[in-house]
């Protein structure tokens, strides 16, 4: 069985190492690149292929040789609008067969690839309890920023939730915290709130690490959230803060409601949307692009 090569400044945190667990869980040996990748000296015989991971909180990896790649090449983006710049430059030196977009794909047109639809998932080794809904200490949960620079509308919301039900249930709405203390703060959660940013809304890794932890998530429509969860029965959607504070209210008052859609909605991730669904993909899509390269093998042309 040929390996995966993945070229991504990896943290515990990132969806690259999430994905990279996903490959080993299935069978598949990984090797990581974190600085440079030259394809004029790695065996490429080794590889079924290669996906590079974009990495905003480290150092970009950069290639060597491009134009002697002959196995598929991937490229997995993770933000939208106010990374679109960078990563037009870093497809254009990664040069890849594909572009893979975890949210935003309206900006698809701004790629020299082709494009496709391929968002977070659940780590299922992480973000994921069996916790009973009845004994959650949290009644309503929140980690993330408030800065009102980019959040103005979450914070007013938050704010809000804080005065209106702050009283009467138990609230925790401002931690900054990662990994597996955030999972303990999910697992013991009943409602996690999700409010996308207000000028960039993206399909992000807060509704998956909430869903799969148990949680009933409110969240305001971000595009592609119908193409994974169904509304009502996955997961619970607002239109804006006087209605997120009705369906708080009422999914509150109503928590065997609110349990069932939180048991729908992590059996359908484990059924649908594991790292280990996404790392077959992901196998799949490099599978076919190989042996399409394997009897026809042309020059890359290099894009600086």
């Amino acid at each position: 069985m040929k390996k995966i090569l993945m070229c991504y400044g990896k943290t515990e945190f990132t969806p690259g190492r999430y994905l990279e667990d996903g490959f080993r869980s299935i069978g598949h040996e990984v090797d990581v690149i974190q600085t440079t990748i030259d394809f004029g000296v790695i065996n490429q015989n080794d590889f079924l292929g290669v996906i590079f991971v974009e990495s905003p909180s480290k150092t970009l990896v950069r290639v060597k040789n491009i134009n002697l790649a002959r196995i598929p090449i991937l490229f997995w983006i993770h933000h939208g609008e106010n990374r679109l710049k960078t990563n037009i430059y870093l497809s254009k030196m990664y040069n890849p067969d594909l572009i893979l977009l975890a949210h935003s794909l309206h900006l698809a047109k701004n790629f020299p690839a082709p494009v496709k639809f391929f968002p977070f998932a659940m780590s299922t080794d992480i973000f994921n309890c069996s916790q009973n809904f009845s004994e959650r200490k949290i009644d309503i949960a929140f980690v993330g920023s408030k800065n009102p620079s980019f959040y103005k509308n979450r914070a007013l919301a938050l704010s809000r939730i804080n005065k209106l039900f702050g009283r009467k249930y138990r609230l925790s709405l401002g931690k900054k915290i990662f990994l597996k203390a955030l999972r303990d703060e999910y697992c013991n959660s009943k409602i996690v709130i999700n409010y996308s940013a207000d000028r960039i809304k993206s399909l992000n890794m807060r509704i998956f690490e909430g869903i799969g932890c148990g949680s009933l998530v409110i969240t305001d429509y971000v595009p592609g959230l119908e193409n994974i969860f169904q509304e009502n029965e996955h997961c619970v959607i607002f239109k804006n803060q006087q209605d997120l504070i009705s369906k708080i209210n009422y999914y509150l008052k109503n928590p065997s409601q609110a349990e069932l859609i939180a048991q729908k909605g992590k059996m359908h991730l484990l059924r649908h949307h594991t790292y280990e669904h996404r790392a077959m993909e992901v196998i799949n899509i490099m599978s076919d692009l190989y042996f399409k390269k394997k009897n026809f093998i042309q020059p890359r042309n290099f894009s600086s």
